[in-house]
């Protein structure tokens, strides 16, 4: 029978999803309209370059390649038609092994097999392909219609370490060498004879130009054990729908994917180059705008790195306004620009998997220049493996709707990656994934969104260990205040509704272990502030245990745990762990909050602390409500090395002349606060009622015990304005002097 709890969670379910299709105008369908006096008609791909003119589609357009290059401040009309780039490829029948080894020529691989391990090495589809170590699986002929081109020949791989050889050969069976050029300098492109991915699995890959059209294989061997491959094609690379472009960034080998470099108009930079646009290319420089509006960019073929709009305009703002973006295939995304303004727009991005999980500049929409703000509102995005990422300080992100299909790990739906950026009124229902990820950001505002987060199935690279998902996380790996490489402080999260999952996955690896939390906090910058947020956990499968957790908030890698306030808990396990598997906790403290068993839960402490090594340290608990339950604290260090510390208290709140410098002493005269009310003659202070130190042991018998400590410090003397009260904190308090 359907409980309560989950009956009340599925009506706000269909809330929210009622509320998501009244509040998102996102992309329509526009009618083809005629040509106004002075705008020049679009009907064939190629080039937009007369700057600061209207260009206008007749008529759908379809491109082999590349779509069109704008000049600076150019306005693309669409017009309701659909610009289709990378048309016309077929690519390797069966390449992902759904259909066994069918096509596939085994004599070189005689102990190839394909087997179902999709819920051990979920790659692309259900099926992979174990490879043993020397041999080597050749595929069938690949029609390439387009010379002089740029084709991937990938395979996608499991794991680090297992190296593979990528070949291709044409039909006379000669085999393919291609060698990138700039100044004196060569870089061997295909074959790769000798590579892997990095950790997590990838997608590691030959680059194939500048051959004449025709028929190709690929050759896949195992070099150096056992591997586990899937997805292997040969693919059209390096497209874009619509090009603005300042420079060209060539960098499209396999290496400059493990060196970090960014790629952009490969197939049109000037031979032995490293920057420099082909001849007839509009070249973009300064400040202006570019805007395309009106229609639908498509990738017209499974493919493998294509962009439906790419800009290296550093000063160029892009802005699109009902645009839709359809694309499939492997680090297939929709927009890569300095910045801009995306408004009423689609991104629909069909990309099981990825080449580099490690490169967060990979989602399915990057703005990724630091200099100048960004808006994103009103707008869709449905699928890919990061969904946007927006890394001007000060953007804005807003009244969008976000399903994320996250089968990597990092890959979050929302990346505000510039600081004082304002991320409010989105919807996040990722059908697999997580939310927001704040990384080494401050001042970042995230509040009024809303979130439904379930625990993950198993993905690739943690199948067989503990895997999270989150609706947001807030990390900077515990960093010092000033690092150089970037630190998280003074972010606020507020106002938002976020509903937790959980779930186990029987079928899984025995070793799996899905966690998922409302929020993830592993900082050690500064202080982050959470306040006023509606937070339920629902974990459908028992309680929080050493199978699988769901929590309201998990803390833990985290020197400065944050500071919430006023949340409203729901929740039918235990909702907040401090001290987490992810590391220990210091300096965390809750105040006012209001924690409710939900409705026909067993009994749960709302709290636990610590976890085997890493203990907690100047946590504080001070004047929140507990509804079903009363507090406690559950100490889970298992060592005698380790102590947790922890405070529970009350709020003081004093009354006194504007702005007066109020005191506070404990019984022994000590003087602990010395702070000054408010303009209102107002000042509420956390105060301890007892503090307590656990620490965890193990029994003779194998069972865990706990000794905790109390010190009672609830007598407190206060003086403000010339005067003084003596007050015992064992419930919340108003004075008065």
């Amino acid at each position: 029978m359907e409980s309560l709890f989950s009956k009340r969670c599925r009506a706000t379910l269909l809330s929210l999803a009622l509320c998501t299709q009244a509040a998102h105008a996102a992309w329509q369908t526009t009618a083809p309209r005629e040509l106004k006096p002075g705008e020049i008609a679009v009907e064939k791909p190629g080039v937009c370059d007369k700057e600061g003119a209207t260009y206008v589609l007749t008529r759908d357009l379809v491109a082999p390649a590349s779509g069109l290059f704008l000049a600076k401040n150019v306005t693309l009309d669409l017009n309701g038609h659909t610009l289709t780039y990378a048309a016309g490829y077929q690519g390797v029948a069966n390449c992902s092994f759904e259909e066994d080894l069918k096509g596939w020529d085994v004599s070189m691989a005689p102990g190839a097999q394909v087997k179902d391990l999709s819920l051990l090495h979920p790659l692309v589809g259900k099926k992979v392909c174990l490879l043993p170590k020397g041999q080597e699986l050749v595929s069938p002929y690949v029609n390439l219609p387009v010379a002089g081109r740029a084709y991937y020949a990938m395979a996608a791989v499991a794991w680090e370490g297992m190296d593979v050889g990528i070949f291709v050969e044409d039909e006379q069976g000669k085999s393919i060498e291609c060698a990138f050029k700039f100044g004196n300098n060569t870089r061997p492109c295909c074959p790769e004879p000798n590579r892997t991915c990095k950790l997590g699995g990838g997608t590691v890959f030959a680059l194939m130009f500048g051959q004449s059209a025709g028929k190709y294989r690929i050759r896949v061997k195992a070099v150096n054990k056992d591997c586990i491959i899937d997805e292997v094609d040969l693919r059209p690379a390096l497209d874009v729908g619509v090009g603005i472009v300042e420079k060209t960034l060539p960098w499209a080998y396999y290496k400059c994917i493990l060196d970090g470099d960014s790629c952009a108009f490969f197939d049109y930079t000037e031979p032995n180059t490293q920057d420099q646009p082909k001849a007839g290319i509009p070249v973009v420089h300064g400040e202006g705008t570019v805007t395309v509006r009106n229609g639908v960019i498509k990738l017209g073929s499974k493919a493998i790195r294509t962009w439906g709009l790419q800009s290296t305009a550093s000063d160029v703002r892009v802005e699109l306004d009902n645009v839709k973006f359809e694309a499939a295939g492997i680090n297939t995304y929709a927009v890569d620009a300095p910045f801009g303004t995306l408004k009423n727009c689609r991104v629909e991005l069909d990309t099981p998997w990825i080449i580099d999980r490690h490169r967060q500049q990979d989602y399915g929409v990057a703005l990724m220049g630091a200099n100048k703000p960004s808006d994103v509102s009103d707008s869709e995005f449905i699928g890919g493996q990061g969904q946007l990422t927006v890394r001007g300080d000060n953007s804005k992100i807003h009244d969008n709707l976000f399903v994320n299909k996250q089968h990597v790990v990092n890959h979050y739906s929302c990346s505000p990656g510039g600081n004082n950026t304002k991320v409010y009124k989105n919807k996040f229902q990722p059908e697999q994934g997580s939310g927001i990820l704040i990384f080494k950001q401050q001042g970042v505002e995230v509040c009024e969104n809303e979130f439904r987060i379930e625990a993950s199935p198993p993905v690739n690279e943690y199948a067989q260990a503990d895997y999270s998902v989150s609706a947001i996380r807030v990390t900077d790996y515990d960093a010092k205040k000033g690092d150089a490489k970037g630190w998280c402080g003074n972010n606020t999260i507020h106002h938002n509704k976020i509903q937790v999952i959980g779930h186990a996955f029987p079928q899984a690896d025995a070793g799996y272990k899905p966690m998922v939390y409302g929020i993830f906090m592993s900082v050690g910058g500064e202080q982050n502030f959470v306040h006023d947020n509606a937070i339920t956990v629902e974990q459908k499968d028992g309680v929080n245990d050493e199978k699988h957790g769901a929590y309201a908030l998990y803390i833990g890698g985290s020197e400065n745990g944050g500071t919430y306030t006023d949340n409203t808990i729901i929740s039918n396990v235990t909702p907040v762990w401090i001290g987490t598997m992810y590391g220990p906790a210091a300096n965390a403290s809750f105040r006012g909050n209001t924690f409710r068993k939900a409705p026909g839960a067993s009994d749960f402490v709302p709290i636990v602390l610590g976890w085997y090594k890493f203990p907690t340290h100047n946590v504080g608990f001070y004047g929140n409500k507990f509804e079903g339950m009363t507090f406690q604290a559950e100490v889970n260090d298992y060592t005698t090395n380790y102590v947790s510390e922890y405070e529970f208290g009350w709020l003081l709140t004093v009354k006194t002349a504007p702005n007066a410098e109020v005191i506070v002493l404990e019984k022994s005269g000590k003087e602990v606060i010395k702070q000054k009310a408010d303009d209102k003659g107002v000042l509420v202070i956390p105060l301890a009622e007892y503090k307590a130190a656990g620490q965890g042991q193990f029994a003779e018998n194998g069972k865990q015990k706990v000794k905790i400590a109390r010190t009672d410090v609830s007598a407190y003397t206060i003086k403000a304005n010339g005067k003084d009260k003596t007050v015992s904190m064992t419930a919340d308090v108003s004075i008065e002097l």
